[in-house]
């Protein structure tokens, strides 16, 4: 919904849901330096030929999370964690964090504060006011039941495109 409201945008998709990444081995910080250094990683995979650099190249970000128990989901997570080998040769601080959350019924804060405490706080992404659209839909397709949510989209798209042309 949000992605037909940012028409005229270059958007790329980015899909984490089938397994693909492996979570940070934690290599040691002299380790990890060389990857990044490599433009790699330890697990290489799609994080290196696919996520890493879309990262790279990217003004924003928004991540489309659902609510797994008040937590972002372990593949998202992954990804996150994944990014330190980014952290010393990216400047993070250039690149806008946004985020939809959709929940089965409540959490969706928890979420938020969790991307704002791994990706704002940590890695020191830029966090925009009203960095997130959060909603409940207990079945799919139901979040076009929300009332007004339409709207909520719409107003949550053109944030986004006023935040990332500063």
């Amino acid at each position: 919904m949000v992605k037909e409201n940012l028409s005229g945008e270059d958007i790329r998709e980015l899909h984490v849901e089938n397994g693909t990444v492996v979570d940070c081995r934690g290599c040691s910080y002299k380790t990890c330096i060389h990857y990044s250094e490599e433009k790699s990683c330890f697990y290489g995979g799609i994080m290196v030929k696919e996520i890493l650099p879309a990262i790279e190249e990217a003004d924003c970000i928004i991540w489309l999370c659902p609510n797994y128990n008040d937590a972002i989901s372990a593949k998202l997570m992954a990804v996150i964690n994944r990014m330190t080998v980014l952290y010393k040769r990216v400047k993070f601080e250039d690149k806008t964090l946004f985020s939809v959350v959709v929940s089965g019924n409540s959490g969706s804060d928890c979420v938020a504060k969790q991307l704002m405490g791994a990706l704002n706080i940590n890695k020191g992404f830029r966090l925009p006011p009203y960095f997130a659209l959060t909603a409940t839909a207990n079945d799919p397709g139901s979040i076009m039941n929300v009332l007004g949510i339409d709207k909520k989209v719409k107003e949550f798209a053109e944030n986004i495109k006023r935040e990332i042309k500063k």
